[in-house]
């Protein structure tokens, strides 16, 4: 995977963080002075007409700096019925200085390959003028064979593509002296125009509208995915993937993090198979320094910054086989988890519903085994070994209050060596303990049916004299001051996320890398061969 470094000027950033609270505060404080449009009414179109609209569009050929229309001669089989020799994928992008254009993009690239093969023609059309396109294709490696430009949306407002709630800014409220003073935090500042100053003010209010959520269905949904994660979507960034935005660095992959002199990593850095948290942040962080760090490149026309795209794909004959019109910010399929779900009838179903082949569990969101050793319990049992001396020394004094005495000590540890000696995979556990739970469920994941679960007692402050001395031997043998404890194949290998003296991992760690699996055949082959 290639290495992806970005670089971005503090100021910048606390500029547009400036820009972003001054005017949503506009919009919500004089919402009285908006006036709804009709921008968002779908189009009622045939799907002939449709078509015909995309086919005879006045665009732009990035690579010829000329007038043209998206579908050439070749692309005809008989001009006059209007009808192709192939199917047709057409993407309407928005700006392609935008977060969507160039994250949805990755995806469509990714499956270029498969569309050929299967007779589908990619049109991709986006906003911006021949030098945007360039850099566009430089920086996200579509090819400028299938990419045209509309540098004023005129195909996107015939199609009647949404822009947010439509929202304009009323002459008598709002000077012009007001809107200044905004666009001038904003990228792109205050158009030398005058006559173009309200309009994109009106632009930048329904596309920060959007940011908000407001007229943009799917929107904060999809931004708190980024942050939290998704289990029923793949991974999203690559194990030697890097970005870098001023003095954070983020990567190699998911988990390291440099913050100034700061260095910490990710939690979930080891899990595998789904979106982890913050993980397409990472990626849309990449693609907004890009954006931002060439704005005046990217973003000619600041008019049309709210205009939103669509997706269409036709048969043959001009026909709509799939129609879907961005809703907001990050909305650029209906199925955000997995974006190109819309073409598994038309190409490999594995390669649409992962394009970008990166490790995939499946994407069973409701299957709860998946999610085993994840989650909020990690940084929790994490946090656990911070409280190891206090854990250890109320261990301690639990005993001597219970009267736990050597006889008893010996007794404890004949008793845990026995066990560990006799069978496969032994746990120790509370029965209250959400840790424990989960140990159990991710040794259940694993398939490992004949454990021994030794429950010392509910909690560690209702244990009873025998247990509280298995407790002690436990952290005597093991140096660990917490519950679970995990045997496999006579060996200590922690607790679900707290590792040994020795280095191991703990039980979670080695559900992530495969070794758990491993393991237990291992102790059970060595059983097996000592039967006979």
């Amino acid at each position: 995977m290639a290495r992806m470094c970005c670089h971005h000027r503090g100021s910048q950033s606390s500029s547009h963080a400036l820009a972003l609270f001054f005017l949503l505060a506009t919009s919500i404080a004089l919402s009285s002075a908006l006036v709804a449009t009709s921008s968002n009414t779908p189009s009622s179109s045939s799907s002939s007409s449709l078509f015909n609209t995309i086919k005879t569009a006045s665009v732009i050929n990035p690579q010829t700096g000329k007038t043209s229309t998206p579908f050439d001669e070749e692309d005809d089989d008989d001009e006059d019925e209007g009808t192709q020799k192939k199917k047709s994928l057409v993407i309407l992008l928005p700006q392609l200085g935008e977060f969507d254009s160039s994250e949805f993009c990755e995806q469509i690239i990714a499956v270029q390959d498969e569309l050929t093969s299967n007779d589908i023609t990619l049109k991709v059309i986006g906003i911006g003028e021949t030098r945007a396109a360039t850099e566009f294709c430089n920086f996200s490696g579509l090819s400028l064979d299938v990419l045209f430009v509309d540098p004023d949306a005129s195909l996107h407002d015939a199609l009647q593509l949404k822009r947010g709630p439509g929202w304009t800014l009323s002459d008598d409220i709002i000077s012009d002296g007001l809107l200044k003073f905004g666009l001038s935090t904003l990228p792109g500042g205050v158009p030398e125009d005058d006559s173009l100053l309200r309009p994109t003010a009106n632009a930048w209010l329904n596309y920060l509208a959007m940011c908000a959520g407001i007229g943009a269905p799917g929107t904060l949904k999809e931004i708190l995915r980024g942050y939290f994660g998704d289990m029923s979507a793949p991974e999203r960034f690559g194990s030697d993937d890097i970005v870098k935005a001023g003095f954070i660095e983020i990567g190699p992959g998911v988990g390291p993090v440099k913050i100034g002199p700061l260095k910490y990593s990710q939690w979930w850095g080891d899990e595998k198979g789904y979106q982890r948290p913050v993980e397409l942040a990472t990626v849309r962080l990449k693609n907004m320094v890009e954006v931002l760090t060439k704005w005046n490149t990217y973003v000619t026309n600041p008019t049309v910054i709210d205009r939103r795209g669509a997706t269409y794909l036709f048969d043959e004959n001009g026909k709509v086989l799939y129609e879907y019109q961005h809703k907001g910010v990050l909305t650029y399929s209906e199925t955000m988890s997995r974006p190109l779900s819309f073409l598994t009838p038309y190409i490999d179903k594995d390669k649409a519903r992962n394009p970008l082949g990166f490790a995939d569990t499946g994407g069973n969101a409701d299957d709860n085994k998946s999610k085993r050793g994840r989650g909020i319990l990690k940084p929790a049992g994490k946090a656990m070994g911070l409280l190891k001396p206090i854990f250890s020394y109320e261990n301690k004094i639990q005993a001597q209050v219970l009267d736990v005495e050597d006889a008893d000590a010996a007794s404890a540890r004949r008793e845990i060596e026995d066990a560990v000696s006799q069978n496969d995979v032994v746990i120790y556990t509370y029965g209250l303990s959400p840790f424990s739970s989960e140990a159990l469920g991710v040794l259940d994941e694993a398939g490992c049916s004949n454990y021994k679960k030794i429950e010392l007692g509910l909690e560690w402050f209702l244990l009873g004299k025998e247990a509280s001395a298995k407790r002690l031997e436990l952290l005597k043998m093991t140096g660990q001051s917490s519950l679970p404890h995990v045997f496999i194949g006579g060996k200590h290998i922690g607790g679900l996320f707290t590792g040994t003296a020795e280095g191991g991992p703990g039980l979670a760690a080695l559900k992530e890398s495969g070794e758990l699996q491993k393991m237990i055949e291992a102790a059970s082959s060595r059983e097996k061969e000592s039967d006979e």
